[in-house]
């Protein structure tokens, strides 16, 4: 048995290392205008020193996707897989960066891998960054609602959905006295969602502790969410973008190595 799993750890560990990962993201609008998830994450796999090559490309900015492919196929690896910075498998992921991947027709073609988004160990990640915000703020999650803000759509579901599956997931083991979904560019949206607290909150809970579904600190997840907050008047604290939070690169680093079994 022994011999078994140090065989598999073997075969894993040179898989990873014939292979290459580009981390794509879309790219920060205001906010920090850092891309700090994605160079995160590429310094963190860097580190690790488990794969043949590590590179970050954006859709908006610099270094653009292409030239981080090229980058990563040049290392001459055997394998090269692309992991999405973004919540959900939408437009930006299905259509602009899988359109851009296949334009370029390298080979081996890049591997589009599922989106940060839709990994199974981000509710767990939100759960335990919500509390902490909370606790940090003085509040008591019993008391609390946790109200889980995503972009959302007006050209798809994905959005919407991701956002609502990983409140879901949150609503299932929450130690919060509601969880409940906002949007920003569709119902329910975020200024009415935040305006139901305060005087005005339902018995259960007096506070809101919003947690930010956005891969990065950029516009949306840096600007608009602490703008609405501040503009209602909610009492409510912000966790910031959960794509921002330290632990975010071991869990993209163990998807990856997934990958390699």
């Amino acid at each position: 048995m022994k011999a078994t799993k140090e065989r598999e750890i073997a075969q894993q560990a040179a898989t990873c290392a014939e292979t290459a990962v580009v981390i794509a993201a879309h790219g920060d609008r205001g906010g920090a205008r850092e891309d700090r998830a994605m160079r995160a994450t590429v310094a963190h796999l860097r580190t690790a020193g488990r794969f043949k090559a590590v590179t970050g490309g954006l859709l908006k900015g610099a270094p653009l996707i292409e030239d981080a492919v090229r980058e990563a196929a040049a290392s001459g690896a055997r394998r090269l897989l692309v992991y999405p910075l973004f919540m959900a498998k939408g437009y930006f992921v299905d259509r602009v960066l899988k359109g851009r991947l296949e334009a370029l027709a390298l080979s081996p073609a890049p591997e589009l891998l599922p989106p940060l988004g839709a990994d199974p160990a981000l509710a767990a990640l939100a759960s335990k960054r919500a509390l902490t915000c909370g606790e940090a703020n003085g509040l008591v999650p019993s008391e609390c609602r946790l109200l889980v803000v995503g972009h959302g759509s007006k050209v798809g579901s994905a959005s919407a959905d991701a956002t609502r599956a990983l409140a879901a997931r949150l609503a299932e083991e929450s130690a919060f006295a509601a969880v409940e979904v906002a949007l920003l560019e569709e119902a329910p949206f975020l200024a009415p969602a935040l305006a139901r607290s305060g005087a005005e909150a339902e018995p259960s809970w007096r506070a809101t502790v919003v947690l930010g579904f956005f891969s990065g600190a950029g516009m949306h997840g840096g600007d608009d969410v602490p703008a609405a907050i501040a503009e209602t008047g909610a009492r409510a604290v912000y966790t910031g973008a959960i794509g921002t939070d330290p632990d975010i690169p071991a869990i993209i680093a163990r998807s990856l190595a997934r990958q390699c079994a």
